[in-house]
């Protein structure tokens, strides 16, 4: 994931080429990487004129696109007045976020006054031996809000890999979902966050308690970092967590009402006296929410209230809007806690 400032118009021109390479990289082919494209200045194009500027984070997949534009702007009364073509408060020919709409395979939108706005975009590459699939369709429906987890994932500004990494797994009974962050960053902190995911991959069918020890053990040769793992076990309708250092966890409730999760004190791969996982109450509407500490803990969900029904890509974009610190690699992972 990359980020890309936008606060003045030469910076679109940067989205829209750098969303193309991200693009090609995908895998997508001429028409589809054109189609990104669009999407991309959209979006960036939206910022400038409606955001007082923001900032557009793209995401490149197996396959796929990920685009979150983000701005802390006025923010709309009527969302969907505004993705209808035609609809514009700015002179222009209003085809910004409709054009959007048709383009991407999933579109959420989250914005309200005195909030700002955030807009999340999925495409898809098309079958290259199949011409129909070019042919989007708009009625398709949206990436299910419980399904798999989310993130915003980024070097500290300045850095090229970021020193914060996260996983998750799911099986038939439940999903967990693991961060860790390196100590510092740079190079050495990415290699530290990778030796602990190796250590997840291998462990991520055990308890969260076996998991953080687990990795604990695995990283020892590097300079460690803070994890943690929480479990969802849907039939039990609760979630256990269990952490090494500072990251953070939350159940974020429809109310808006926010859980805190307790970690231990300690750095996985150097000290830790004691690896203990508390559990939770967590009922299947609920959203839960981790992160590293380049991200700061004083938000709520109260404040989040109209993004909580909606995508969790949403609110990872915009705890990350508001509360990222900017001096560090910054993770927030948000997952839907019901069964798919």
């Amino acid at each position: 994931m990359f980020e890309v400032i936008v606060s003045d118009p030469s910076q679109v021109a940067e989205a829209r080429r750098r969303t193309t390479a991200a693009a090609a990289k995908a895998g997508f082919g001429e028409v589809t990487s054109g189609q990104a494209a669009l999407v991309s200045m959209e979006l960036s194009s939206n910022l400038l004129k409606h955001g007082q500027g923001g900032r557009l984070l793209v995401n490149p997949g197996n396959g796929s696109l990920d685009l979150l534009a983000l701005d802390n702007g006025p923010g709309m009364d009527d969302v969907e007045a505004c993705m209808a073509d035609g609809y514009s408060t700015s002179g222009t020919r209003g085809q910004g976020l409709g054009a959007v709409r048709r383009l991407a395979q999933s579109v959420e939108v989250a914005s309200w006054r005195g909030g700002g706005t955030a807009v999340w975009a999925r495409l898809v590459t098309a079958d290259a031996h199949n011409p129909d699939a070019l042919a989007i369709d708009i009625h398709r429906p949206p990436v299910l809000r419980d399904a798999g987890a989310w993130a915003v994932n980024l070097p500290k500004p300045g850095e090229d890999v970021c020193g914060d990494g996260w996983d998750w797994f799911e099986d038939d009974h439940g999903r967990t979902l693991f961060v860790v962050d390196g100590l510092g960053h740079g190079s050495e902190a990415a290699l530290a966050a990778n030796a602990a995911l190796n250590a997840f991959r291998r462990y991520r069918e055990a308890s969260p308690t076996e998991i953080v020890e687990a990795v604990h053990q695995g990283i020892r040769h590097t300079r460690g970092g803070a994890v943690a793992a929480a479990r969802i076990d849907w039939a039990g309708a609760t979630v256990s967590f269990a952490g090494l250092g500072n990251i953070a966890g939350a159940l974020v409730l429809p109310s808006g009402q926010t859980r805190r999760m307790v970690s231990m004190n300690g750095t996985a791969g150097h000290n830790a006296r004691k690896v203990q996982s508390f559990e939770y109450p967590c009922p299947p509407n609920a959203l839960l929410v981790m992160h590293s500490d380049g991200i700061g803990t004083g938000w709520s969900g109260e404040r989040y209230a109209p993004v909580l029904w909606k995508h969790p890509m949403l609110l990872a974009g915009m705890l990350y809007r508001d509360f990222s610190r900017g001096r560090d690699d910054a993770t927030v992972v948000v997952t839907g806690t019901g069964r798919p």
